[in-house]
């Protein structure tokens, strides 16, 4: 953790070195607060604190995250080394953005408030209301990669310090004392979208974070509102499905899809962690997996289907498995015209049609359809 900039400090310190009473005011602006382990940065620090009686009075504390987004802070911090710093702090997040760096990008904005000593383990607590958050199931697994054990050698000081801070605490070290505590409600009504390998789908809820900032454990549970799989040509809607969280920040899925062709029933079920969900296919009446997926995308057994339909098939597998495929002509679509939901929709009559859908705000979702009839 590193501060940097400058300050303006006015201070007197009167009475017994003992007790010594401070009273003044520190002001800043443009400093900057960087968390190496956690690659939170915050910009732009303006702040104007009074001290006084015992208590550091923040009358104004802001700053712009690195991220996106601002947060401005009030409230009092004790300055009493014997009482831990004990701190009543509110803050205020704005038009946040968060990435875990692998499946989870989300907008966010609430309001938290910090309280306790914070020399041992103050806890934040408050609420986190989540705006559109996309969690990205890979198209292609990465190659794996063993982890470089790197050692500096005559290193300044700055990159000895990052160092340090980027290395995992040990038991010994981290027993003593404590850090942040997280006791979290972090709202979705909507706006959970999982997108990648043919998943298209849109979930709300709610979960909870708790437990030390350094390991947070999650619990809770986004259920599904509207979604699809797309497998070649082949649109099945998702009939049920969760987003869940049992501990681990890594969300897992649980979505089924059910489709009926000519002579059998498919039913195909997403679950697993978003980094690597996995597809099960089955079937009524029972078929092995490549029957079942024959059935589904061309409604004919593998045996009838001609070479192209078999290396089409091979790849949609693939894709599905996480070992092949690309990022979907709709899903760059949609990027690109800046809508939440881009569809093809196919009625019973051959008829075609495009929907796009988006949010206005939190409560307003409008959709657009325009097809060949009227």
């Amino acid at each position: 953790l590193s501060l940097s900039g400058t300050a303006d400090v006015d201070l007197k310190v009167r009475g017994p070195a003992t007790s010594p009473v401070i009273t003044g005011t520190v002001r800043t602006s443009g400093a900057r607060l960087i968390d190496a382990r956690s690659g939170l940065a915050i910009n732009d620090i303006t702040a104007d604190v009074a001290i006084g009686d015992g208590v550091a009075r923040i009358n104004r504390l802001t700053g712009n995250l690195s991220t996106r987004g601002s947060l401005s802070a009030s409230g009092t911090v004790g300055i009493n080394p014997a009482q831990g710093f004990p701190a009543d702090l509110s803050v205020k997040l704005v038009d946040g953005r968060y990435t875990d760096g692998r499946v989870v990008t989300a907008n966010l904005g609430g309001d938290l408030t910090i309280k306790g000593p914070l020399a041992s383990g103050p806890v934040i607590s408050g609420t986190i209301n989540l705006a559109k958050t996309v969690i990205t199931v890979p198209n292609k697994l990465p190659a794996s990669l063993e982890a470089l054990d790197v050692r500096h050698k005559n290193a300044p000081a700055a990159v000895r310090a990052q160092d340090k801070a980027l290395r995992p605490a040990t038991a010994s070290s981290s027993s003593g004392g404590g850090g942040l505590n997280l006791d979290v409600t972090v709202n979705a009504p909507s706006q959970i979208f999982i997108q990648g390998r043919g998943v298209d789908a849109e979930l709300g809820g709610s979960l909870r974070l708790t437990g030390p900032a350094s390991s947070p454990q999650a619990v809770g549970t986004f259920d599904l509102q509207r979604g699809r799989l797309s497998i070649l040509a082949k649109r099945l809607t998702f009939t049920e499905g969760t987003v869940g969280f049992s501990g681990s920040l890594v969300p897992y899925l649980n979505l089924t899809a059910t489709s009926t062709t000519s002579s059998t029933t498919v039913t195909i079920v997403v679950s697993g962690e978003a980094t690597n969900p996995k597809f099960n296919f089955s079937s009524v009446p029972a078929l092995p997996e490549d029957e079942v997926l024959a059935q589904l995308i061309f409604g004919r057994s593998m045996s009838n289907l001609s070479p192209l339909q078999i290396a089409q098939l091979a790849e949609a597998a693939a894709q599905l498995a996480g070992i092949g495929g690309s990022t979907s002509l709709l899903q760059n679509l949609r990027s690109a015209i800046g809508v939440d939901d881009l569809d093809v929709i196919t009625d019973e009559e051959g008829g075609t049609a495009v929907s796009a859908g988006k949010y206005l705000n939190d409560r307003t979702y409008v959709t657009i359809q325009k097809g060949d009839k009227p």
